[in-house]
């Protein structure tokens, strides 16, 4: 019995770290795509500092819209129906959340930047 009650601690103690660092993780590969991206469209300290925390602020406010749980999760026509306009609403975010981080992107960034930069997540979206 102490030895199985011993063996669940640790078994435990090992899984919430790594749990626990998925997002820390997540955030490191938003911060290194940041860098990317201000490596290829050539952004240049002092803005560069400010684009990296712009774009991670970015990413983690439309992360957080994509994770939001749509509505109808059933297979009735009623549940398929709510589901599509969730899914309308989550567009609607997401684009209002573009306009709104286009005008703080513009205040550091060049309009050419900034399409270059939609172009790299594109980029970086394919490959995944």
């Amino acid at each position: 019995m102490k030895k199985t009650l011993i063996l669940l601690i640790l078994m435990v103690g090992f899984l919430l770290p790594s749990h626990a660092q998925a997002p820390t993780q997540r955030m490191k590969a938003i911060h290194m795509a940041a860098v990317r991206i201000a490596d290829r469209i050539g952004i240049q300290e002092p803005e560069r500092t400010a684009f990296v925390q712009l774009y991670q602020e970015f990413k983690k406010e439309s992360a957080a819209i994509v994770a939001e749980k749509p509505d109808g999760t059933g297979d009735t026509e009623k549940d398929i129906e709510a589901k599509i306009y969730s899914d309308f609403d989550k567009s609607e975010k997401i684009l209002a959340l573009r306009k709104a981080f286009y005008e703080k992107f513009r205040a550091i960034l060049l309009p050419s930047q900034i399409q270059a930069m939609y172009e790299l997540e594109k980029e970086f979206n394919a490959r995944k």
